[in-house]
């Protein structure tokens, strides 16, 4: 078992935030009794959730299409809300409970694909007004939003889980307030990385491999940080060229029974990203090993050689052939 080092309470400890929000220092100095805390302090959530960290365009929603056929898992498609619901969180406790919970619920029921997860709210605000006192957190109000997704979209399940990309650029504020949750971290070549994200026309060269970097030290950080029971590495390649036996590595962290079902990932209507964006469009077919390595026809000689540049002692340090 990896050496478990405590995360300083000088936040963030991974470094992406870069400012902390004036009024969460002004009610702490106005109203130093009143505060509620971002982790579960009563042991009351559903589960132990799970979240899919990576640099995106790694294969997180490949994933999560994989781990949802098992109707074991409860995870919807991305939710770009954590970071946001954390900030507000901290800062407008001035709020007081019955506010600042509603607030946080609507966070998630406000955003632009909320209507993916086709989830009916509305009875989570009047739950979570009425929380006990030692119950009141913010971990606790995003349980029972996901708890909600469960009870209407998965009910077999025994967790619930995350896979947005984005939450790895906050995994500090992620961890602070899920410290017992299980992370996995997706990770994949980042030539292939940054020729997929070029793919999107939604980035430069520089953003994307600036970000498939950070991402990757960031996770490669909190590896360090946490216990080797929350812990899983998992690699695109072999996700998709071992998917039966990476998927029961998987299971077997997550406490969940791996079966064949999760192949047909591609048949069941929980698969559903590539209904409404033409960058998943792959996942209605099986899983495929084509994709590795595509980067030596999507980038140019001088692209390769910018993110060679940038990347050769990390990729040489995740031991991938230069």
């Amino acid at each position: 078992m990896a050496q478990k080092t405590e995360i300083p309470q000088r936040c963030p400890p991974l470094g992406l935030v870069r400012w902390r929000d004036l009024g969460r220092y002004l009610f702490r100095l106005l109203w130093p009794g009143m505060h509620y805390p971002l982790a579960d302090q009563a042991n009351s959530l559903s589960c132990q959730p799970l979240f899919i960290i990576s640099s995106g365009r790694a294969g997180t929603t490949l994933l999560r299409s994989m781990l949802v056929a098992s109707s074991q898992v409860a995870i919807p498609p991305e939710a770009h809300v954590f970071r946001l619901a954390i900030r507000r969180f901290q800062s407008l406790q001035g709020l007081g409970w019955k506010d600042l919970s509603r607030l946080v619920v609507a966070l998630f029921e406000s955003h632009h694909l909320f209507h993916l997860w086709e989830t009916n709210l509305a009875p989570v605000y009047q739950q979570v007004e009425e929380l006990p006192e030692k119950e009141r957190s913010l971990a606790r109000i995003i349980d029972e939003i996901f708890s909600r997704y469960i009870q209407e979209r998965f009910p077999e399940a025994l967790l619930w889980g995350d896979q947005s990309p984005i939450n790895t650029l906050y995994l500090a504020w992620i961890y602070r307030t899920f410290p017992q949750g299980k992370y996995i971290h997706l990770l994949r070549d980042g030539r292939d990385v940054v020729s997929s994200m070029l793919g999107t026309k939604r980035t430069t060269l520089e953003r994307a491999t600036n970000r498939w970097i950070i991402t990757v030290e960031q996770s490669l950080q909190l590896q360090q940080q946490i216990e080797t029971s929350q812990f899983l590495e998992v690699r695109y390649e072999d996700l998709v060229t071992y998917p039966a036996e990476t998927l029961q590595k998987i299971c077997h962290l997550l406490g969940i029974t791996y079966n064949e079902q999760m192949l047909e990932y591609w048949k069941q209507p929980t698969t559903l990203e590539h209904k409404h964006f033409d960058f998943h469009r792959n996942l209605d077919q099986p899983v495929f090993t084509s994709s590795i390595g595509k980067w030596k026809q999507r980038l140019t000689l001088e692209q390769q050689r910018y993110v060679l540049s940038k990347t050769s002692n990390l990729l040489e340090r995740l031991q991938y052939p230069l």
